[in-house]
């Protein structure tokens, strides 16, 4: 008998950890597991239920205040093997319902760097926080994403280091490949994020303003600044150079049409879409955040700023847009590091002790 592994997400929408998530469920199928994929609400669906040997369960409960219950139930009932939460408030759910159940291998995945998402944290987030450090404790380990973030959970809640665990985040393969034929006097860049504060969408738009009049920029993504973003847009006459598409499903076929991907964030866990950039060998130029060293090699697949340095940024993208890439060699090295064979071989380890 298929021991069984549950994921534990907020729901199915367009965020990194629904993304990393779903793309391990998919790894942990095609082995000696059976798996399920638990989310709290599906109004919000970028990602496909209709896997092969997945099962994936609704809780309909919308927030994680209400799925306590629910939740226990479902895991006093199913016992499985293994259950993986991810984000702050999943991972605090998952571990009051642990007091109660017993789960051989309760894994958390940390989604950002709580240091640097301090002054960008709203005040259910703030609360959830205050849990974080006595909640982690139920855990057989933690799973970060960098060095960095590891050492700054160790700093800030003071959880042992060999329950840490650093696991980049993974890539899935795709035929796409960035078109090298196309000539063209625009250069096309492209940033897919959340449209909140701490994407930097707001210096980037004055970094565009900055640019020639050939730079276009086309904004996927949605969120509370939408308002204000397309306000600031008009305010900075970029009607005719920047676009919004709202929420996309297919990202990494959208960048494959663009001449760069630009990541202004001021803070990062993991940046998925960057590799969803690379993959399609589309080349980044971003600002220093977390992960970001881990994934761009100076001068072969993107440039990295300074945080804040809004001129270096600039000629960043200039430099970016004036020189030739290998695109299919930008792609073969994102596969080789970060395959998500790889990357599930890592978590899959995590059960092995």
């Amino acid at each position: 008998m298929k021991k069984k592994i549950f994921l534990i997400v907020s729901s199915l929408g367009a965020g990194g950890s629904e993304r990393v998530y779903w793309l391990l469920s998919q790894y942990f199928c095609m082995g000696e597991y059976d798996v399920s994929v638990v989310f709290l609400r599906a109004d919000e669906q970028c990602f496909s239920t209709k896997i092969e040997g997945i099962r994936f369960i609704d809780l309909k409960t919308i927030k994680a205040s209400r799925s306590f219950f629910k939740l226990y139930r479902l895991l006093k009932t199913e016992r499985p093997f293994a259950v993986f939460s991810t984000t702050d408030h999943i991972n605090i759910l998952t571990s009051m319902v642990a007091f109660f159940v017993t789960v051989p291998h309760l894994i958390a995945r940390a989604s950002n760097n709580p240091q640097q998402m301090k002054g960008f944290y709203d005040k259910k987030a703030r609360f959830y926080n205050l849990f974080t450090r006595l909640f982690f404790t139920r855990f057989n380990f933690i799973v970060c994403q960098t060095k960095e973030m590891k050492v700054s959970m160790t700093e800030l809640y003071g959880i042992e280091s060999n329950k840490l665990k650093v696991i980049p985040n993974p890539v899935l393969k795709t035929l796409l490949l960035k078109d090298d034929k196309i000539n063209s006097t625009k250069k096309r860049l492209i940033v897919v994020a959340r449209l909140s504060k701490e994407k930097g969408l707001t210096r980037l738009l004055e970094i565009m303003s900055q640019l020639p009049d050939n730079y276009m920029l086309t904004i996927a993504g949605a969120g509370p600044l939408m308002a204000s973003l397309k306000e600031e847009v008009s305010l900075r006459t970029l009607d005719s150079r920047v676009t919004f598409l709202g929420q996309l499903s297919a990202v990494p076929a959208q960048i494959a049409k663009h001449d760069l991907f630009v990541l202004s964030s001021y803070t990062e866990g993991f940046p998925n879409v960057v590799l969803e950039a690379l993959s399609v060998g589309v080349p980044v130029v971003s600002f220093r955040v977390g992960g970001i060293n881990d994934v761009i090699v100076e001068s072969f697949n993107g440039y990295v700023a300074e945080q804040n340095d809004l001129a270096q940024f600039k000629k960043l993208v200039i430099k970016a847009c004036s020189q030739t890439w290998n695109y299919a060699e930008i792609k073969n090295d994102v596969y080789e590091r970060f395959a998500l064979e790889n990357v599930g071989r890592c978590y899959s380890n995590l059960l092995l002790n």
